[in-house]
């Protein structure tokens, strides 16, 4: 059984662009398996780090690392908007998922989301099977696709989140 000791900090945001290869190589090793893109992994790199630096400069949006020691492992990107929770991504090192560090993170961040959230959206590429079925367990349903049509939008209620967390 493998042994780590999981711990979760918010990324300062004026460190993100020394941490920002370490989080995108994780994102890509995952995708690679899951929908890989026609792009290099520069080309991907650049347009992801565009996107989240830009990102980074509203308030409500946040990066979470997850950490075994010191070492990052994976990464949890989200933002509020008045009365949702918006899930944009989260990603593990392949070989710490499926150990339960989800529901750890959802321990270390429900109490600085839960004012004034009502609902809790999320999207997941159509090719990725796993990610859809978490979504579905924390309650949310399919509303439809992005605007591009390669991931389905879910959509559920805030509450049913927090009931998932709490039914350990």
């Amino acid at each position: 059984m493998n042994s780590f000791t999981v711990t979760f900090e918010y990324l300062n945001k004026a460190d993100f662009p020394t941490v920002s290869s370490v989080i995108f190589n994780i994102l890509a090793d995952n995708m690679e398996i899951i929908a890989p893109t026609e792009n290099t992994r520069e080309e991907d790199y650049k347009c992801w780090y565009e996107g989240v630096n830009n990102g980074l400069k509203r308030y409500e949006r946040q990066i979470i690392l997850i950490k075994d020691f010191d070492s990052i492992i994976g990464f949890f990107q989200y933002y509020t908007n008045k009365d949702t929770f918006m899930m944009e991504e989260i990603q593990l090192k392949s070989e710490y998922q499926g150990k339960n560090i989800f529901r750890m993170l959802y321990g270390f961040l429900l109490p600085d989301i839960s004012k004034g959230i009502k609902f809790v959206e999320a999207y997941a590429s159509i090719k990725n099977q796993k990610s859809i079925g978490i979504l579905k367990k924390l309650g949310l349903k399919e509303r439809g696709l992005s605007k591009n049509g390669r991931c389905f939008h879910f959509k559920g209620s805030f509450d049913d989140l927090i009931k998932w967390y709490r039914a350990k």
